[in-house]
């Protein structure tokens, strides 16, 4: 990634001591969008989450994360351990933590704030699944838009149909969706 292009991203995303007033508004748990380039340009980590009772991203596509626990101490530290936890990737050693998007609230959880972190990688990433995921995998962000379209997917209100991307035969909807469709603004691969 070109040194223009970091800055361009650099612009768009919000200072890492921001995200931490944030914890004392709502509950809060935090993401992390890791980055690197590849032979079709940046590509994004993203995995298939396993299939467990009570759990609202059930079998879906996502990003590393989860909920911010008191002995984390910051959202980012929060966002590290999840990614350790879930791909098996230390970002600290291994990528740089540029900034993070505005936190939101999940459409199926929305007393929950989540802060998507973004780390560009500085050396060669290996990504294994952990425990609570069933597969990890990368996808060019170049691919993304022109897999945009509406699907019809079952959810807790019933069968809604939602805007996704697909990477093969991969449905990326819901709150993984929209960070994506913000990134590829920010990155200038979208309008």
């Amino acid at each position: 990634m070109s040194e223009a292009s970091v800055e361009r991203l650099r612009k768009f995303l919000l200072p890492l001591e921001l995200a931490e007033a944030e914890l004392k508004t709502k509950p809060a748990a935090a993401v992390m969008i890791i980055l690197r380039e590849g032979p079709e340009g940046l590509e994004v980590l993203l995995g298939e989450r396993r299939k467990r009772e009570g759990d609202p991203w059930s079998g879906q596509i996502g990003l590393p994360g989860g909920r911010h626990h008191v002995e984390d101490g910051t959202l980012l530290s929060t966002a590290l351990r999840e990614t350790r936890e879930e791909v098996g990737i230390d970002v600290g050693s291994a990528a740089e933590t540029l900034g993070h998007m505005a936190p939101r609230a999940p459409g199926n959880k929305p007393e929950l704030l989540v802060v998507p972190y973004v780390a560009l990688a500085t050396a060669p990433l290996e990504a294994t699944p952990g425990p609570e995921m069933t597969s990890v995998f990368w996808v060019p962000l170049s691919a993304l838009p022109a897999t945009q379209g509406k699907t019809l997917v079952p959810t807790i209100l019933g069968e809604l149909n939602v805007p996704s991307y697909t990477s093969g035969d991969r449905l990326i909807w819901g709150f993984t969706y929209r960070i994506l469709e913000e990134l590829l603004v920010f990155v200038g691969l979208s309008a």
